[in-house]
């Protein structure tokens, strides 16, 4: 062998088996395992989207889902700080209104837009799930971890938990940055710009959604400052080492206060104007109340809510979901019972983060019916995710990937279920299609029609909400414009009231007559009335209001 084979050979030696068993020329990062990986995501991801985009159309839009899409589509056409308009509690500015918009270049606007949202949220959602899981294990460990934290949110429960999961922008996608957050710090490099990137991304996420303060930043605060007493005080450990708990530490602090910053500068160059959110402390006497809606609410979530269904396929799906219910639960008294000797960081923050954001739900007055579960929707992620990370070693170990395979077998087959039940029809959608064939454009309603309809008949009619009352009938400013109101720039001649055929209307008789006097025209549709005047009857309202709950509150 001369000189120069010997080197070659001396130089295949000293490679990793990893780096001699790869194609010449392949980088690291196209390994034929990664390339798997990929491809496998890939796959999973085009499947998921096609499903839960037919599961999302068993449950009808609303408005909420029509005023986010209609912010979108002013954002798309230069109103980029929603300049005039006045959101819920919730801006979803930074995360969701993106989304629609990207989607809206593809499609435009009307109902159906809401559902591929959904879809694309949730399956993003699914994935991620197991992608955190996964954390840096390999092989079988790997793959039972990504299955269990993906195969527990496979299969959404139909009725109101679908439309919790896979209805309107209302707090599920916040997840996808905290799972998105959680991925980079559990994955990324211990280096010094590990905390900014972190900052950032908690920065991105807080100006969308507070509830990223119950979620994800009081959960990390806590945990850090756990870590380090632990450390410096208990184990004398110089402070130091505990450089990243103490940057994460700041990082999140500062988070916070730019988030609140960005917010104020928004309102200050003229963009959108939130809501307060009234949250308060539940009293004693509505414990009761709300400890039972929270625990419906996670059965909901993982898909096992069985109180109050009949015996039938529904009663047995829920039942069976229970396993994903157990394997979380375990999940979470593990990781609690170690918390203190617990090494993983990760772990420590998402078992909080669980913690923190059933106490805030259970013990205020949020609970009020079952869809309010959206508020702690972050819960379903981050115990998917528990269960792979810390179960999926004794579920190899104790022999039980056969009762798991059958598990995941079991929740495919739900998803099918989900899969072929009937469609529903965007809510008001017959009525937008009256209001365009009998060439009605611009219109008064109350909230529930008003931005749905005008979603559903993709923008060629307009109806804005208004806040009835016999005293006075006033702008609904929620999830709207203060442009929609100004009569020098629109025309609306027709009210649309709902509840012809019930004994009670929407919109009190009185309340319309006071505010316009008798209508010119009357016609009916369905369970609409659609009252028709031969004036503006926008320079007939008065000044805006907040529809609070029970009464209207003048803005100052």
């Amino acid at each position: 062998m001369g000189a120069h084979e010997r080197r070659a050979a001396a130089a295949v030696a000293d490679q990793p088996a990893a780096d001699y068993a790869r194609p010449h020329g392949r980088p690291r990062w196209l390994s034929r395992d990664r390339l798997a990986w990929i491809g496998a995501y890939l796959a999973a991801a085009i499947v998921l989207f096609l499903c839960y985009l037919r599961i999302s159309g068993t449950q009808s839009v609303s408005s909420d889902g029509g005023s986010n899409a209609l912010e979108a589509w002013d954002m798309l056409h230069g109103n980029l700080l929603l300049h005039g308009w006045t959101v819920t509690d919730v801006s979803f500015y930074t995360t969701e209104l993106p989304e629609y918009m990207l989607l809206e270049l593809i499609r435009g606007m009307n109902a159906g837009l809401v559902h591929t949202a959904a879809a694309c949220t949730y399956t993003v959602l699914v994935l991620l799930a197991g992608l955190v899981a996964k954390g840096r294990a390999t092989g079988r460990e790997g793959v039972v971890r990504v299955l269990v934290g993906s195969g527990i949110m496979l299969a959404p429960q139909l009725g109101t938990p679908v439309f919790t999961l896979l209805g309107v922008s209302d707090h599920v996608g916040t997840g996808i940055p905290l799972l998105l957050i959680f991925l980079v710090l559990d994955r990324a490099p211990r280096r010094w710009y590990l905390p900014p990137v972190i900052g950032a991304m908690l920065t991105w996420a807080l100006v969308a959604d507070r509830l990223v303060i119950a979620a994800a930043l009081v959960p990390l605060l806590l945990v850090c400052c756990i870590r380090v007493f632990r450390s410096v005080v208990l184990q004398n450990k110089p402070l130091g080492e505990q450089w990243l708990e103490v940057s994460l530490f700041g990082a999140g602090v500062v988070a916070l206060g730019v988030s609140l910053l960005i917010t104020r500068l928004l309102v200050r160059l003229g963009g959108y104007k939130v809501l307060g959110l009234a949250l308060h402390a539940a009293k004693v006497s509505a414990l009761p109340h709300t400890f039972r809606l929270t625990g419906q609410g996670v059965l909901g979530l993982y898909g096992a809510n069985f109180f109050d269904l009949p015996f039938g396929p529904q009663m047995i799906i829920a039942l069976v979901h229970l396993a994903g219910v157990i394997l979380a639960g375990w999940a979470v008294c593990r990781a609690l019972r170690r918390f203190f000797r617990c090494d993983d960081l990760l772990v420590q923050v998402l078992v909080t983060g669980i913690v923190v954001n059933l106490a805030v739900f259970a013990f205020s007055n949020l609970p009020f019916s079952l869809w309010d579960a959206r508020n702690m929707s972050p819960v379903l992620a981050f115990g998917a995710v528990l269960a792979g990370r810390l179960l999926a070693g004794d579920l190899i170990r104790l022999r039980l990937l056969p009762a798991l395979a059958v598990m995941l077998a079991c929740y495919t087959a739900f998803l099918g279920f989900d899969v072929v039940q009937p469609q529903t029809a965007a809510h008001d959608q017959a009525l937008a299609d009256w209001l365009v064939a009998h060439n009605f454009k611009y219109g008064l309603s109350t909230y529930f029609e008003s931005n749905i309809t005008t979603l559903d008949s993709g923008g060629r009619v307009q109806l804005v909400g208004v806040s009835w009352g016999a005293d006075k009938s006033v702008p609904r400013t929620y999830q709207s414009d203060d442009s929609w109101y100004d009569p020098k720039l629109h025309y609306a001649n027709f009210i649309v009231n709902t509840g012809a055929d019930k004994p009670k209307a929407l919109i009190p008789p009185g309340d319309w007559l006071k505010a316009f006097g008798p209508p010119a025209k009357t016609y009916h549709y369905g369970p609409y009335t659609i009252l028709v005047w031969s004036k503006n009857l926008l320079a007939g309202l008065g000044r805006p209001g907040v529809q609070g709950p029970g009464n209207v509150y003048p803005l100052k």
